[in-house]
């Protein structure tokens, strides 16, 4: 397969999951409660930006008042730099809504997406069906929700570090693309945590389908283009996830 039909893959993750998700009554209702929790916490992030953003604002102009002077200079009336921090800041916002969202709703989703990913990779051949699925999952979820807590500690301190990173021209572009990966990364995680891959192994298969996982970084980052839509597909993206994965590992074992 192509880099290309593989960019186009992930391109298409969060609609193949839909299609999935809709067209089966038992991954209907494995995706339900995520979906749910999924609108929840999308609705009250959209609340929270609307009442929230402009006080914390003003805090931090109270808190920083140098900020405040950055933001008058202005060049043929237009104030330069304060379009410029505003832009940052709204960016930080955003990208930190999406990485609350996202690691809210992984820990918490962690047993349905586990269970989710397992049944779509079964019937696509790539697990054996056992009759104590129970265990399997059980050994799964506990496995992943505690990478899942390691992964937190290392996306808080991303965070911080992407932030700095932003203040540079070259951050404004870098920033949302890393984001993007790595949700990505982490959407296919469910995936490889359920096929046993070993980290080396994982990183082996990052490095050797960086297209398709591009393709996926940028249907999220089209998604998070309005606010809490990321949030609430985030379940079409794991489910869309796994049946591409399975699509791609059947495809290369006939080539």
């Amino acid at each position: 397969m192509s880099s290309s039909s593989h960019f186009v893959k992930g391109l298409f993750i969060p609609f193949r999951g839909f299609y999935l998700i809709m067209t089966s009554f038992k991954l209907f209702m494995l995706a339900l409660i995520p979906l749910l929790l999924a609108i929840g916490v999308g609705i009250f992030l959209l609340v929270s930006l609307w009442t929230g953003t402009p006080s914390f604002m003003a805090l931090l102009l109270e808190w920083a008042p140098w900020l405040h002077q950055m933001m008058q200079f202005r060049i043929a009336d237009v104030s330069l730099l304060g379009m410029i921090f505003q832009g940052l800041f709204w960016m930080f916002i955003i990208l930190f809504t999406i990485y609350f969202s996202y690691l809210v709703l992984i820990i918490i989703g962690a047993p349905f997406y586990s269970l989710l990913v397992d049944k779509i990779l079964v019937r696509r051949g790539l697990q054996p069906p056992v009759q104590n699925n129970f265990i399997r999952w059980l050994y799964t979820t506990l496995k992943m929700l505690i990478i899942t807590l390691f992964k937190l500690v290392i996306f808080m301190t991303a965070t911080g570090l992407l932030f700095v990173v932003s203040f540079w021209s070259l951050g404004v572009i870098l920033v949302p693309i890393l984001v993007g990966f790595m949700i990505a990364y982490d959407c296919i995680d469910f995936s490889l945590e359920c096929m046993n891959y070993s980290l080396r192994k994982r990183w082996e298969y990052f490095t050797a389908h960086l297209s398709f996982f591009s393709g996926l970084a940028l249907a999220i980052l089209f998604f998070s283009f309005i606010p809490g839509l990321f949030t609430i597909s985030l379940p079409f993206f794991i489910a869309g996830g796994a049946d591409a994965f399975a699509s791609i590992a059947q495809s290369e074992a006939t080539t």
